[in-house]
């Protein structure tokens, strides 16, 4: 996912991760400040999701320090500050705060998305080791993954399209397989999947693929492939087998 509309790529300091566990690194060192506290790190989780808003110091401390009184609550508030500005460099902060708010410095922070060269690891979910915080930051951390993942699927699927169509599909099959465990009966994926299989000359995986997408909707919502899939599958494995033109993929039609 990227940074917010306006912001100058060259002005970023930072790069939140959101996908798996949650993390910052410094994009000019690339050296990974992570703050060392959860509650520190939850803090600038929450403050990535309201997009540079200010949130209201006291709502902060309320829900990330719910079972404190209100004034340790905003004495860990204030310490969780100072953990992120030593952990991220003390000449400043992704975060800005006055007495009575804080926000996320815009400017200064960009949001990783799902990278195409991430390891083919299993599953994750964004922000997968916050959990426990506190259960109002864990009811709004679920409505953030929720929000998360589709921003994140979506950004994925729109440079899936761009790369196929310039042919880079071995390299693309990792963040493919992401896409799949994301959304299994996702139609679009697969035949992204079918296509990135045929630009490595694997009609053997094309037909796999294809089999196993038809077997699982088929079992689980009692339908099958459309009629542009199977064509695509079909026309795929001639393009490799018999040395026919190969189709126009569906996105471009």
């Amino acid at each position: 996912m990227a940074s917010a509309p306006g912001n100058a790529e060259a002005n970023c300091r930072w790069e939140l991760g959101l996908t798996g566990c949650f993390s910052i690194h410094d994009i000019q060192s690339g050296r990974n400040v992570t703050p060392q506290s959860r509650k520190a790190c939850a803090l600038l989780a929450y403050l990535a999701g309201r997009q540079g808003q200010n949130v209201p110091r006291d709502r902060l401390a309320a829900m990330l320090w719910q079972e404190s009184d209100e004034a340790h609550a905003r004495a860990s508030l204030r310490q969780a500050l100072c953990d992120v500005r030593s952990a991220t460099g003390c000449d400043a902060s992704p975060i800005i705060a006055d007495r009575h708010h804080a926000r996320l410095d815009e400017n200064a922070v960009r949001i990783a998305g799902l990278s195409v060269g991430d390891d083919d690891d299993g599953e994750c979910e964004p922000l997968e080791d916050l959990d426990g915080i506190s259960e109002s930051f864990d009811s709004w951390l679920a409505q953030e993954r929720a929000r998360l993942t589709e921003a994140m699927v979506e950004e994925a699927a729109a440079h899936v399209r761009q790369q196929l169509d310039l042919g880079h599909g071995p390299k693309l099959l990792p963040l493919i397989r992401r896409l799949q465990r994301i959304d299994p009966l996702n139609e679009d994926f697969l035949q992204f999947a079918m296509v990135a299989e045929y630009q490595c000359g694997h009609a053997a995986a094309i037909r796999k693929r294809y089999r196993e997408f038809a077997t699982r909707i088929r079992d689980e919502l009692g339908v099958s492939p459309t009629f542009e899939t199977t064509k695509l599958e079909a026309e795929l494995i001639g393009a490799l087998t018999r040395a026919v033109s190969p189709p126009r993929k569906p996105w471009a039609a």
